[in-house]
């Protein structure tokens, strides 16, 4: 399973967010894509799922470009006032929440016992807000692929809570290691401190 995008230019109403994004990934393989934090990363992550239509450039997952594909196999994870959870909510309820979109049981035990199946269950009454950073990462990315279509993951910005970049992007290759293609939208300084392979690596610009 491939999502490439050639091109893309998101333009805001005052300046553009992104201009020329170019990357490509693959099942099992895992794609940086960096830029300074901003609008930029949202943009990126909005169109490269089929939820913005872009100004200029495509979008294609295994060849097709209809955006009913994208949505439906192209999962993004936190995008900052997009798809990150209500941080005022308890686990519990986000995760209830999430399995019940999935088409999956979402009664309390069943939430219960996805949380200690996940090694949170000590988290169940914790607001989200107060999650430690890994966790809600993983939480969040976990209950993304809970969802029977989805084939490429987006980790929108995960650095922007702060903690070891090592952590997320452990994640990303254990996603990866199970078969899903992932693309993690973060800063440079970021991207450098992990030291991937350059061939990992793509920069967007606003």
């Amino acid at each position: 399973m491939q999502l490439e995008a050639t091109k893309v230019s998101v333009f805001g109403p005052h300046a553009p967010m992104l201009t020329g994004m170019s990357v490509q990934v693959d099942e099992k393989q895992v794609i940086l894509l960096t830029g300074y934090p901003g609008p930029g990363h949202v943009a990126a992550a909005l169109a490269l799922s089929g939820r913005l239509v872009p100004d200029t450039g495509e979008v294609t997952l295994q060849g097709s470009s209809d955006p009913a594909v994208l949505r439906r196999k192209v999962a993004v994870v936190d995008a900052p006032g997009i798809t990150e959870p209500d941080d005022a909510l308890p686990v519990q309820t986000v995760v209830g929440e999430e399995l019940a979109m999935a088409g999956h049981k979402a009664g309390r035990k069943a939430v219960l016992a996805w949380l200690e199946e996940h090694g949170a269950g000590e988290h169940a009454n914790t607001r989200f807000e107060h999650l430690p950073v890994a966790a809600r990462t993983r939480l969040l990315a976990e209950l993304t692929v809970a969802r029977p279509d989805v084939k490429v993951v987006i980790l929108t910005m995960p650095d922007r809570h702060g903690g070891d970049p090592h952590e997320w992007y452990a994640l990303g290759r254990d996603l990866a290691d199970r078969g899903y293609a992932v693309l993690i939208t973060c800063a440079d300084t970021s991207a450098r401190l992990l030291d991937v392979p350059a061939e990992q690596v793509e920069e967007m610009k606003a």
